[in-house]
């Protein structure tokens, strides 16, 4: 997957990249990419390296998680953790959004990472229409989000990680229980 974009450089269409890698479903293996599998670098951004902010120096953290893709997917070995926590429901509750995943997170509060879609339309479709928010609590397997002050039926989808520069080096919001893979950038419809 590709690394992160320099943080003063204007929307480019990084993270557009990103989600369009995993053909639009956000992790892989996925069901059009079936014998696939990706590293999330979003975490390990490289503002100084001479070959440009996509290309970081730091190539160990990518070929580690590489290497966990590989041992799981070629080589078929079933108990190689290789893909962060990915969300499996996002439910409104009132004032808040509860975000579970499919395995135990490790997570810390503060920062705009999420951003909730404030509109009429389903789908969401301007910029515009996406509020940052932030983590409110958390939990073995799940993150609960503030919203916006938008009328609850107005609150559709919830995005993570979805600015060009989206954390600092290995300071993303969520990881996996071991701290090692990052949890990567997703929309989701929000059930209420």
């Amino acid at each position: 997957m590709l690394s992160t974009n320099h943080k003063n450089v204007s929307h480019d269409g990084f993270r557009d990249i990103r989600w369009h890698q995993t053909a639009d479903y956000g992790f892989a293996p996925n069901p059009r990419m079936k014998n696939t599998f990706m590293a999330v670098a979003v975490d390990l951004p490289d503002d100084k390296s001479p070959w440009g902010s996509i290309h970081p120096e730091d190539k160990q953290d990518v070929a580690f998680r590489l290497v966990l893709g590989a041992r799981a997917i070629a080589y078929g070995e079933k108990d190689v953790p290789f893909q962060g926590p990915f969300p499996t429901d996002a439910v409104l509750y009132r004032d808040i959004v509860n975000i579970t995943f499919h395995q135990e997170i490790k997570a810390r509060s503060g920062g705009y990472f999420f951003e909730i879609c404030c509109s009429e339309e389903k789908l969401c479709k301007s910029d515009e229409n996406w509020q940052p928010v932030s983590i409110k609590s958390f939990g073995l397997d799940f993150v609960s989000i503030s919203i916006p002050p938008c009328s609850v039926a107005a609150v559709n989808a919830v995005r993570y990680l979805w600015t060009d520069w989206p954390c600092n080096f290995k300071a993303c919001p969520i990881y996996s229980s071991d701290g090692l893979l990052p949890v990567p950038p997703f929309i989701m419809v929000i059930n209420k």
